[in-house]
């Protein structure tokens, strides 16, 4: 009895148990239900006794009752039938058959009409002197026509009226039963009442066809049967014991829910894949228990975030600490409460549906990211390559000023420039600075003597020295260089705008054009001071090589703290040989010819 209360509690179905024949017609009584599993042999008064007292009285006739006992000797199947059961299951219980067989007698009572407790009228309008002839018997009822079809023990009265739905009588077997009545409100005309006559046809004729099955007004008893619904969710449930399996995965069924069934633990760990969305797990299996299978499976980061539910009849804290130490989610106790099972299953599944989801965001998220980034890396490197475009001619033009200005002192003038910024970056380097600020003094020093393009030729090309207001003017291009490069939001601009003002200042603020001492001259500034200086001094001027470069070398070290600063000529000692080298790959082989052409300025770039 008790594996049969929890395949029907498992199966979704509302019912009450009784011990006994006289519990079970009480029970009956008062409660009216839907279907009866009657077991034949109970004790004292049997269960085929009991069929016919509930069949005999009219409050509970019509309650449909199916035999149940493990005694299916010849003829119990007929008594059973004789008494008004409706059907016959015998024992042991097939747990999987079991289900189904009540299910199918549960949907053929839900299509079946209700029978009526009392007589619609007193006085009844259709008595048996109004019956003819079988199998088509035409009747009349306050003249309108009824027609009368049989089909085995099954007879089908309908009632024709234009322009009303029909009333449709089923008279069931042989004595006739109670008339079967269900009807549409309201009704306009008077209601039929068969009596109790027998009926026997003559030959078998089918139904009329009826397009609408009438829906009227029954009593609104059913069984509480749960039909699964599909699910896209996958469960394994684990355990050592069979009619655990099939009873746990026929209540998953009646929730919804498919589950595959596995016997053991190594059997389950090597099923086991990412697409399983939950592991119903039992605790005490021969061999490997499932803790041991939890933590086999909690070892694989692929498995973490699948919900396993331990199901045992333990009940200790400490058993309920191991499972959850070695990686369970949830715990469910034998026997288990369909309820319960509803409530964890969709709340664990709730939870890794969230997680799936969360995961399958991150990957789209990345996956976005990647392909932002590798358009925002393009659009950069186009950027970039555009900077840099637009920086080499920038560059470009302004070597191209430097040339033009440098021009008027002589054909070895673009040689000058390209050293001076070389001299520059090797010193920078030497001092310490870091790799922008060295290639910024690169370019921003070719630049120093631009102002010398708004000085006349006679001044900056004369080859004597210089009176008082010659070289006064001559001091100008400082300041006219300063001008001509201001006002750019270039960086590189500004730096060249700082270097042509302060490159010929001296340390000991006797320089020109604003006299500045010491720090008081920009960095930039003192460095291309001492890179200009050892060009000039080591280079042909007017044909003449005025210093060697150890001269040159002794001329720094004798300057430092008066016309440069300390550290920045210590930097270009340092850097002295690196300086060497560079200046032979500017030198050229000869001294230019006393009488250059223009032509030659080609030669000089």
């Amino acid at each position: 009895m008790e594996l049969v209360t929890d395949l029907l509690e498992v199966a979704g179905f509302s019912f009450e148990m009784a011990m006994t024949a006289e519990e079970g017609i009480r029970l009956a009584e008062a409660g009216l239900p839907d279907l009866i599993l009657m077991d034949i042999q109970l004790p004292g008064m049997d269960g085929l006794e009991a069929t016919s007292i509930l069949k005999k009285n009219p409050k509970t006739k019509h309650i449909a009752i199916v035999a149940l006992t493990a005694h299916a000797m010849k003829g119990d199947e007929e008594r059973a039938l004789a008494v008004g059961c409706i059907g016959y299951i015998t024992k042991p219980i097939n747990t999987r058959s079991f289900p189904r067989m009540v299910q199918e007698f549960a949907e053929s009572l839900a299509e079946a009409p209700v029978l009526l407790d009392e007589p619609l009228l007193d006085t009844p309008l259709l008595t048996t002197e109004t019956l003819v002839e079988m199998p088509a018997i035409t009747l009349m009822a306050d003249d309108t026509p009824l027609t009368l079809a049989a089909e085995g023990d099954d007879s089908l009265l309908t009632l024709a009226q234009d322009d009303e739905q029909p009333v449709v009588l089923e008279l069931v077997s042989e004595p006739m039963s109670p008339i079967v009545l269900d009807i549409e409100e309201p009704v306009t005309r008077p209601t039929l009442e068969l009596v109790k006559t027998p009926i026997v046809p003559a030959t078998p004729v089918a139904p009329p066809p009826v397009e609408q099955p009438i829906s009227g007004k029954r009593r609104k008893r059913g069984l509480s049967f749960a039909t699964a619904a599909n699910s896209s969710a996958r469960l394994m449930v684990v355990d050592d014991d069979e009619i655990n399996r099939e009873m746990l995965s026929a209540m998953l069924r009646t929730l919804g829910y498919d589950s595959e069934l596995v016997s053991s633990g190594p059997e389950a760990l090597e099923k086991l894949d990412a697409s399983y969305d939950m592991i119903l797990l039992d605790y005490m299996m021969p061999g490997m228990d499932g803790v041991e299978v939890c933590k086999r499976i909690r070892e694989e980061s692929r498995f973490n975030d699948i919900p396993i539910v331990m199901v045992t009849a333990l009940s200790g804290k400490e058993d309920r600490l191991r499972a959850v130490e070695a990686g369970a989610n949830d715990w469910i106790c034998k026997p288990v409460d369909r309820t319960e099972l509803q409530v964890r299953v969709a709340s664990l599944l709730k939870m890794k549906r969230a997680q799936d989801d969360l995961k399958k965001h991150q990957r789209n998220l990345e996956e976005t990211v990647r392909s932002r980034t590798a358009d925002l890396r393009h659009a950069m490197e186009e950027v970039k390559q555009s900077q840099e475009a637009a920086r080499r001619s920038a560059l470009d033009a302004m070597q191209r000023m430097a040339y033009t200005a440098e021009f008027r002192e002589g054909p070895t003038a673009a040689a000058h420039i390209r050293a001076v910024g070389q001299y520059s970056m090797v010193i920078a380097k030497a001092m310490g600075l870091d790799e922008d600020a060295a290639e910024m003094l690169l370019y921003a020093s070719q630049v120093h003597d631009i102002g010398l393009l708004a000085i006349e030729d006679s001044i900056v090309n004369k080859k004597g020295e210089r009176d008082e207001y010659e070289e006064s003017v001559y001091r100008q291009h400082a300041i006219l260089g300063a001008r001509l490069l201001s006002g750019s939001p270039s960086e590189l601009l500004r730096s060249a705008e700082l270097i042509a003002l302060s490159h010929h200042e001296r340390w000991d603020g006797r320089g020109y054009p604003q006299a500045l001492e010491g720090d008081e001259i920009p960095l930039y500034g003192r460095i291309v001071a001492i890179a200009d200086a050892f060009d000039q001094w080591t280079s042909y001027n007017h044909k003449k090589r005025s210093l060697t470069n150890e001269d040159a070398k002794k001329k720094l070290k004798e300057e430092s703290g008066k016309a440069f600063d300390p550290k920045i000529v210590d930097a270009a000692l340092k850097a002295f040989d690196e300086i060497v080298e560079w200046q032979r790959r500017f030198r050229r082989a000869e001294e230019p010819p006393d009488d250059l052409p223009v032509s030659a300025i080609s030669y000089a770039v």
